[in-house]
């Protein structure tokens, strides 16, 4: 089968691994694999050429900036309908609204029927009022809408009004192995400025509005009356959003939280800081179906996250960690404590989780799952 994936590159972004982990399954399974980014990190693309994986880039860098409109020009429309004159697949997998529309219009352009899949990872308040006209353009001409957790299908259905057999929920998977962290949790530690004795409390989410840190903060100064020794650490990116990163940085500020609370930014060790961490904490107001949870159950951590999206798919309440309500840090704060408290019920909890992951939440089971979507649409589509 000829799979032709399109999406965008962003450093630390989940759609973007959960590309990555696809297009390097679907090749070991011997399918024929061609990926189009639109321009982005040097992060994502590399990796896919280093596992043999064909990748192009549709726009340079120097085009593709952080506002939501600066890919927005024809000439990636005719890109794509080059690439899929070029390649001539089996099926055209999207991913993201923006890499969605112009693949789509290229659809229009190319003259002969594609199967089209497109794959929603996030849930529809995630996307502002605007969007609504991108997704109105491209959903005639996608034929299966792949979503990343039951919630975000749900409200796909109740904001568009789909044929339920036309949209299948398949769940973000992940490699177990890759969250073996290189160092001892002590040399993590140390580096940071943690103490030994004191316990780990890590969240791993670029700084944006929908990953809620300012919420997380306003817990742990919660948390540290009780327990003084106990720090945060927060690792992402404050350049997705600059605003929101100063919300974080004055929640910070303004509770006097600098000395147990560091903000780390984007991070290329994030498994020797799941190894070196106690408890994995997710505070965010949206979701879809976060990576991050499936790597911190994978390395065996205790999760704390808030009931939003996927997240309560993925961590079971009360076997392999917590979830609460968003936005109340006390819950939060409750929640973490309940954890901290706990050590043994927190080690039970992360053996669990590395367990469901490993039976739920793999590359190979998330791979199969596309495959039975992809032949499907292609069946339907040699039946038209």
């Amino acid at each position: 089968m000829r799979v032709l994936l399109a999406g965008i590159a962003i450093e630390g972004g989940g759609a973007e691994q959960v590309i990555a982990d696809l297009a390097e399954g679907l090749s070991r399974s011997g399918h024929s694999i061609l990926v189009a980014f639109l321009e982005g990190t040097d992060a994502i693309v590399p990796y896919l050429e280093r596992a043999g994986v064909r990748c192009v880039r549709l726009l340079l860098r120097t085009e593709f900036v952080s506002s939501p409109l600066a890919d927005f020009t024809p000439r990636c429309v005719l890109r794509f309908r080059a690439l899929y004159r070029e390649f001539q697949p089996d099926v055209v997998h999207a991913h993201v609204p923006r890499s969605t529309l112009w693949a789509a219009w290229a659809k229009r352009l190319y003259g002969r029927r594609l199967p089209f899949v497109y794959s929603e990872h996030n849930v529809q308040e995630a996307y502002p009022a605007w969007s609504r006209w991108v997704f109105r353009t491209f959903l005639p001409s996608v034929d299966h809408v792949v979503c990343v957790s039951e919630a975000a299908r749900q409200g796909f259905l109740r904001q568009w009004r789909w044929p339920e057999h036309r949209v299948t929920t398949v769940w973000n998977g992940i490699v177990p192995g890759r969250v073996q962290g290189k160092r001892e949790p002590l040399q993590t530690r140390d580096e940071i400025g943690g103490q030994a004795s004191g316990q780990v409390v890590l969240n791993v989410a670029n700084l944006t509005y929908r990953k809620a840190q300012e919420v997380l903060v306003a817990a742990m100064a919660l948390v540290h009356r009780e327990q003084d020794q106990a720090q945060c650490w927060i690792a992402g990116s404050p350049d997705i959003e600059p605003a929101a990163a100063v919300v974080v940085r004055q929640a910070v500020a303004q509770r006097g939280a600098e000395d147990y609370v560091k903000l780390l930014g984007a991070r290329r060790d994030v498994p020797d800081l799941l190894a070196a961490c106690d408890v994995f904490v997710l505070s965010s107001r949206q979701e879809g179906f976060p990576i991050t949870i499936l790597e911190a159950m994978a390395a065996g951590k205790p999760v704390v996250a808030t009931d939003v999206g996927g997240c309560a798919e993925a961590v079971a309440d009360g076997e392999t960690g917590l979830i609460v309500p968003p936005d109340n840090p006390k819950a939060l704060a409750e929640a973490i404590k309940h954890i901290l408290d706990h050590p043994d019920e927190a080690r039970r909890m992360g053996e669990a989780g590395r367990r469901r992951v490993e039976e739920h939440f793999t590359v190979e089971a998330m791979v199969a799952k596309h495959v039975e979507v992809y032949e499907r649409v292609i069946a339907e589509a040699r039946r038209r």
